[in-house]
């Protein structure tokens, strides 16, 4: 039982993440980035593209809270590429952002995923739970 209780105070403490966005409107297109929900993308660099443009039209650096506004000069396709360093490497997210001509977000892509990661993250424990103890309970036959 004491190996059930270190077990679950050790898991407690594993997290996964990556790094997720979401675009919305304002007095400009405000752009957040977080890699969990408490935790921003804090000084993430962010580029926004202008269509199929190879200069960025922008070039910068989110807020300290993951957060970024742009005024489009134009309605349009804009491409977003974000890329925020981690203690294991750099997640990188790219992302188009249609603006229509009343310079309001007609679409943005959101990954399916992002909606149910909480979720699915919880049915990987529970397998992973059970996973353990039908190994430990199939070694205890074995002796």
């Amino acid at each position: 039982m004491k190996f059930f209780v270190a077990l679950a105070f050790i898991c407690s403490f594993l997290f996964s993440h990556g790094l997720f966005y979401e675009a919305k409107e304002g007095k400009a297109i405000i752009i957040n980035a977080n890699f969990t929900k408490s935790v921003p993308a804090a000084y993430a660099k962010i580029e926004i593209f202008e269509g199929d443009s190879a200069l960025a039209f922008v070039n910068s650096r989110m807020d300290n809270k993951g957060s970024f506004a742009f005024l489009p000069q134009s309605a349009g396709t804009y491409n977003v590429k974000i890329t925020a360093s981690s203690d294991h490497g750099d997640h990188i997210k790219e992302f188009k952002i249609d603006v229509a001509n009343d310079f309001e977000i007609a679409k943005f892509e959101e990954p399916v995923f992002q909606k149910y990661f909480g979720v699915l993250s919880t049915i990987g424990i529970i397998f992973g739970i059970f996973g353990v103890l039908s190994l430990i309970k199939s070694r205890k036959k074995d002796n």
